[in-house]
């Protein structure tokens, strides 16, 4: 196979990855806006999934969350909720119990939007991100 097939296909594999990542957060989008937790979640993990290979330890227990560190769970319902504490950990400890879900949802939602603005940032550092259409790089390609 020529040089120039390979470089080909390996453009049209990172290009098809690259378009799961954007599908997966448009789906987080939609599901941010109907405030559809499980759906939310769910999308959110798939974009994870996607990340997780690009992550350092540091990086990666940051979105997981530590599991050698206790969940405090009065930490997470009062109104000073830290970025920090965005993480699928402490969102799934919140989400697993039926009547701390129902009325804590608020906090539930402010965690999954803090999450997923920490990865998407994660996501624009490593260079995953479909560039936007109104990027400069498309007034070149004529876009």
């Amino acid at each position: 196979m020529p040089p120039h097939e390979s470089e080909q296909s390996v453009f049209n594999m990172a290009m098809a990855y690259l378009q799961r990542i954007d599908r997966l957060l448009y789906k987080c989008q939609e599901m941010a806006l109907s405030q559809n937790v499980d759906n939310w979640r769910l999308h959110l993990r798939g974009v994870y999934r996607e990340l997780s290979v690009k992550l350092n330890p540091d990086e990666d227990k940051d979105i997981v969350g530590d599991p050698s560190v206790k969940i405090n769970f009065q930490t997470l319902i009062d109104n000073f909720i830290k970025p920090e504490e965005a993480n699928f950990r402490n969102i799934d400890y919140l989400c697993n119990n039926p009547m701390i879900r129902i009325k804590y949802k608020t906090t539930i939602l402010y965690l999954l939007d803090a999450l997923e603005v920490k990865m998407r940032r994660k996501l624009q550092e490593k260079g995953m991100l479909l560039p936007s259409r109104a990027d400069p790089r498309f007034a070149i390609l004529g876009g």
